[in-house]
């Protein structure tokens, strides 16, 4: 009786020992879910993109342009007019100009001309000629031609921030010592201005 008893005892001491295992393991395991979380946002945040926009003369072209226009000019004399370059876009840009004189008979009138580019606006009068006030610019060539003024190279283009503008006097003179051959020659003068972001 007394052996029974015993082994009662011991078999409910090891059904408690269990069970108080059984409720920490059950704690344990319901704990890893227990942690607090807690979240935070950032948002508000807008891209917009820019744009250039390049006009001359107040227009994206000027098809126009005749205040260089010139008749009946003999050698010692020259024509000029003014061109103004803005940037009316949101971003800012270079830009550099190329030059052509294309002739309407084969006598060479525009490859005779000499040409001078000057960022002044002023375009004074001497008789029948016009001529461009100021110094040439840096990168201005000799002739209507690719490059007249500045080049694909970024470190020779001009620059405009959005909104502003500039101008450009371009001046074509006929050379005194020009070949008698000129003579009732015509020449037609077209500019292109291509104009480029600024990469930062």
């Amino acid at each position: 009786m007394r052996k029974q008893t015993i082994l009662a005892r011991l078999r409910d001491t090891r059904v408690q020992a269990a069970a108080s295992l059984g409720l920490v393991l059950a704690a344990a395991a319901t704990g890893t879910y227990a942690y607090w979380t807690d979240s935070a946002s950032v948002s508000g945040t807008t891209i917009s993109s820019g744009s250039i926009d390049l006009f001359v003369n107040g227009a994206n072209n000027d098809t126009a342009f005749t205040s260089l226009s010139f008749t009946n000019i003999v050698p010692g004399q020259s024509a000029a007019g003014v061109i103004t370059v803005k940037n009316n876009g949101l971003s800012p840009l270079t830009y550099y100009v190329n030059g052509a004189a294309s002739n309407a008979d084969t006598k060479g009138l525009g490859a005779a001309l000499v040409v001078k580019v000057t960022g002044d606006a002023t375009r004074t009068t001497s008789g029948t000629s016009f001529t461009c006030a100021g110094n040439a610019l840096a990168n201005t060539g000799t002739a209507f031609a690719a490059n007249l003024v500045g080049s694909p190279t970024v470190a020779t283009q001009r620059q405009l921030i959005p909104g502003a503008s500039e101008t450009l006097c371009v001046q074509a003179s006929l050379p005194t010592g020009a070949a008698s051959t000129l003579q009732n020659a015509t020449t037609n003068i077209s500019f292109a201005f291509t104009a480029s972001q600024i990469i930062p």
